[in-house]
């Protein structure tokens, strides 16, 4: 009887081995398969991205909304590139939504610098001035990469070749790479070009314009171009007035109903420090904010976002504050038109 016992309890013990090696064996094939279970989520949630995600996103006008979504979106939707799929175009938008954060808190640290500078606290000052520097870099980083995974999702234009693009989400797509290359250049130089990003970017974004209709999408491929020409004079066509093609541009996008295009008129004229063309394009902004093309209104709201940055720096070096609420496209010295002119001591 003892015999028998201990022969079921071997019986028993070699069961339960089996047991636990096909238990271990199911285990390991499950996780196997799970890299294409994986991949089949990545590429749903890129479908969902381009399909869904992002036309949704454009109707919104909350830039911090944008800003959240673009820094908590990115990192997701990249790692999916780990079990091939291919989120590189959905990443130009987000990475260009992320980099508004940077944009913005960078925007914070010069307003603080420069009124350290007018109070003489020069502590303040250089601390600012650092702490500028170093969300420049992370902007020009972001922005940076929105146009490398543009290249990588199309290509390298050339005089002769324009990418294949086959539908109005991949244009923009495009487009809006190619405008974060040019501004990727703005922001590293802002950060004393510690990214050490390539000078030919700009050159390169003025040639991919000329791939895209400039009517279609509102004034930009043509502002771009002209952008680039106000600091590359050499590469314009002889006889070229680049402020003209910058208004005309602008008007485009008025007209339209997205105004992206005159950020770059503006842009432009505060890099080239074209006093009287800056005040006109922030003007012009201001005056034409009536029948928005609602189905693009984030975009317009980054355009408002990088206009009303600028009007903000001009007031504070004017007078320590940024622009009054309510008051974009006025000027503190505003005198020709009296409905028009601000009193400093009203607003204290």
């Amino acid at each position: 009887m003892k015999r028998f016992t201990v022969l079921l309890s071997c019986i028993a013990t070699i069961r339960s081995q089996r047991v636990l090696l096909c238990a271990a064996s199911f285990f390991a094939v499950a996780l196997q398969g799970c890299t294409p279970v994986y991949k089949t989520t990545g590429d749903i949630l890129v479908s969902y991205g381009r399909a869904e995600m992002t036309p949704y996103l454009l109707t919104y006008d909350d830039l911090d909304m944008a800003c959240a979504t673009g820094e908590a979106m990115t990192p997701f939707l990249v790692s999916f590139e780990a079990v091939n799929s291919n989120p590189t175009r959905l990443a130009v938008l987000t990475n260009s939504m992320a980099a508004v954060c940077a944009q913005d808190r960078a925007l914070e640290q010069e307003l603080r610098y420069i009124r350290a500078i007018q109070m003489g606290q020069s502590s303040e000052a250089r601390d600012a001035r650092t702490m500028q520097k170093r969300y420049s870099a992370i902007a020009s980083a972001r922005l940076y990469e929105s146009y490398e995974r543009s290249i990588s999702a199309y290509g390298e234009s050339t005089e002769k070749r324009c990418p294949r693009l086959r539908s109005d989400f991949d244009e923009m797509v495009f487009m809006v790479g190619q405008l974060n290359g040019v501004q990727a250049l703005l922001y590293d130089a802002a950060a004393d070009n510690s990214l050490g990003l390539p000078r030919n970017i700009a050159a390169k974004a003025a040639v991919a314009a000329n791939c895209l209709d400039n009517k279609k999408w509102w004034g930009v491929p043509g502002g771009i171009q002209a952008s680039v020409w106000t600091i590359l004079p050499m590469l314009a066509p002889e006889g070229t007035d680049t402020w003209k093609l910058l208004q005309d541009a602008a008007q485009t996008g008025y007209d339209s109903g997205v105004r992206l295009s005159s950020a770059l008129y503006a842009v432009s004229a505060y890099s080239s420090d074209n006093k009287d063309e800056l005040r006109r394009a922030i003007r012009d902004f201001a005056a034409n904010g009536e029948e928005l093309n609602q189905h693009y209104a984030m975009l317009d709201a980054i355009t408002a976002f990088m206009i009303q940055g600028i009007s903000d720096r001009m007031w504070t070096e004017a007078t320590g504050e940024r622009t009054p609420f309510g008051e974009l496209g006025s000027f503190w010295d505003d005198v020709d038109d009296p409905e028009s002119s601000i009193d400093i001591d009203d607003l204290l």
